[in-house]
């Protein structure tokens, strides 16, 4: 396990948004989307292995974490927003790895802005048509955090769940998901993809990873035994490695 490397905390405020995210490491960008509900610390056991090689960006998303947001959420807005932060930054174009519900907003920011992204991870990604009810989604989402192979929270991702709850938000979000269908997007992406599916994800079955994979032909798809929604918390070093081998290659 490498060693605890320094984390430096910032934020990003334009048009009245507010962003909240963290920098560790040194070397070429790397940014990291967590999916829904939960927050940035989603990849902290990952983060002593990525900061070895890359400069990474972990981002709470609009109202989650601490990031605050207090209009509608839309899920299509956050991608814009993310741009312009990535734009002030002045960075080369960077690698995006997105999880779950980030995994959708990484595809949308691909293709709205292709100039800032040169590669892409997508984790046990949403971006499709779920094909399912919202309780019945809710009730997978539960299952899956006490699945085998799951991963548990770290502390840190509990406290930012617990400390301030954002129900309306998360309702907001829920059913944004629920409609999201990123297909025009996906038909834009060209670059370098790579998808990692844990095989027993019961919340996004992997037969959502088949059609993400179907719809992008050029992507690398890896398919984790044993694992389930997050691959990031139940096996941070493979995870890592995966991620960093592709990002190298």
């Amino acid at each position: 396990m490498p060693g605890k490397t320094s984390i430096s905390e910032k934020n990003f405020t334009i048009n009245g948004q507010h962003l909240y995210y963290r920098t560790v490491g040194s070397g070429s960008p790397l940014v990291l989307l967590h999916g829904y509900g939960v927050s940035g610390h989603v990849w902290e056991r990952t983060l002593p292995y990525l900061a070895q090689q890359r400069q990474v960006f972990v981002v709470d998303l609009p109202g989650h974490g601490r990031s605050k947001f207090t209009r509608s959420w839309r899920l299509r807005e956050v991608a814009p927003l993310l741009a312009n932060w990535l734009q002030q930054l002045q960075l080369p174009p960077v690698a995006l790895m997105g999880h779950s519900m980030g995994g959708a907003i990484a595809i949308h920011l691909a293709a709205y802005a292709p100039e800032i992204v040169e590669r892409l991870v997508l984790v046990n990604a949403a971006g499709l048509p779920l094909q399912t009810k919202l309780p019945a989604l809710a009730v997978r989402s539960a299952r899956s955090m006490l699945q085998p192979g799951g991963g548990s929270y770290p502390r840190s991702l509990v406290w930012d769940i617990l400390r301030r709850p954002r129900l309306r938000l998360l309702w907001q979000a829920a059913q944004e998901m629920m409609s999201s269908d990123f297909h025009a997007e996906l038909a834009k992406i060209t670059i370098p993809t790579l998808i990692i599916w844990g095989e027993r994800d019961i919340l996004l079955p992997i037969s959502l990873g088949e059609a993400l994979s179907a719809a992008l032909p050029h992507a690398t798809f890896v398919r984790l035994p044993d694992c389930g929604h997050r691959p990031p918390l139940a096996q941070p070093q493979v995870f890592s490695r995966l991620v960093l081998e592709f990002l190298e290659g």
